[in-house]
């Protein structure tokens, strides 16, 4: 049995197309599924739903915090897929990566600077272009992985995770970067309140969201 979980939200379009055509995906290779929700309004569903004992794959559509973290922590977790391209940060690869689990995400934007893909001794996850095939390539290496290179992996994106996105260095970073525009010098008044309120406001929700995940 596989589980794939994940956020939806059936008033964004793009989530409703995706799940069908993972159910269409599903359906023409003969795999049964079962789709879960915490919400009790199932309308927006698609309707080709299959409902069985033990499905080949379990859809988990959004889930709790609580579920959350039994899912990362859980032995049988494979792996976390994050799919974003140009993501400005994205915290869900370093909450996984706080719990050991192999990350698999876009080339591109905030996983670069988190996840490390090379060189083999400090890799933490696999960064790769949003192909397919290319995906389905990584995520056959990560299946394959050893106990040993599984252990070794866990422990290298814990300890990146601790070391570079603990709470005591990301507000170190902050108070670097608020230093360094204090030194640029003034800028108009009306700016300077946006600019200070927003990137106080962002460096919180990171702050935040870093300290439930560690």
């Amino acid at each position: 049995m596989r589980k794939l979980t994940g956020g939806y939200d059936p008033r964004v379009e793009d989530n409703v197309t995706t799940l069908k055509s993972l159910l269409e995906i599903a359906t023409a290779r003969n795999l049964t599924y079962h789709i879960l929700t915490p919400s009790k309004k199932t309308d927006t569903l698609p309707r080709f739903d299959k409902t069985v004992t033990s499905p080949d794959i379990i859809f988990l559509l959004s889930f709790t915090t609580a579920q959350r973290s039994a899912l990362l922590a859980s032995s049988s977790t494979l792996a976390l897929l994050y799919t974003p391209t140009n993501e400005h940060f994205g915290i869900v690869p370093v909450e996984a990566m706080a719990c050991g689990v192999p990350v698999l995400a876009c080339n591109t934007g905030g996983p670069t600077e988190s996840v490390v893909n090379s060189p083999e001794i400090e890799k933490t996850g696999w960064l790769r272009p949003p192909d397919p095939e290319i995906w389905a390539e990584a995520l056959h290496g990560i299946v394959e992985l050893s106990v040993d290179e599984r252990t070794m992996l866990a422990h290298r994106a814990k300890v990146r995770a601790r070391s570079q996105f603990g709470m005591d260095i990301m507000a170190g970073k902050i108070e670097a970067a608020l230093l360094e525009a204090v030194r640029m010098g003034p800028i108009e008044e009306g700016l300077q309140r946006s600019f200070i309120l927003g990137f106080v406001a962002s460096a919180l929700v990171v702050i935040f969201a870093v300290w439930l995940a560690l």
